[in-house]
């Protein structure tokens, strides 16, 4: 599966999110941080600086939602100015988890207004 292939995977995801908050609204039960979320994937697919990052350490923050459990991932990133260091909340699936252990290279995109926000989008070549 190429790098476009697993981005647009990962913006589907993304807008499943954003829909089901939607969905929730009437509800009462969204949860801010999956529409901001969600907002954050569709930015990046459209205006998101490549980039890579690097895994420094990966845990899981307790929440959970459609598209798997949030993460809070440390990374070193490369590409974008000077490598500096952030810390990216991001969710996944259990399937992909074996992937993302400390040393593992992501290909990513930042945003271009605030570079520590961040999504990996696969394995780097």
């Amino acid at each position: 599966m190429g790098f476009m292939d697993r981005f647009k995977g990962q913006m589907d995801q993304a807008q499943q999110v954003q829909q089901a908050g939607a969905a929730t609204m009437g509800a009462g039960a969204p949860d801010a941080s999956q529409a901001d979320y969600a907002q954050l994937g569709n930015k990046l697919a459209a205006s998101g600086v490549p980039c890579t990052a690097t895994i420094i350490s990966i845990e899981e923050t307790g929440k959970t939602d459609i598209s798997g459990k949030e993460h809070a991932i440390v990374v070193n990133v490369e590409g974008n100015g000077e490598p500096y260091e952030a810390t990216i909340r991001q969710y996944l699936i259990s399937a992909a988890m074996p992937s993302y252990v400390p040393g593992a290279r992501f290909e990513a995109k930042a945003d271009p207004d605030a570079r520590e926000r961040l999504l990996l989008f696969g394995p780097a070549s």
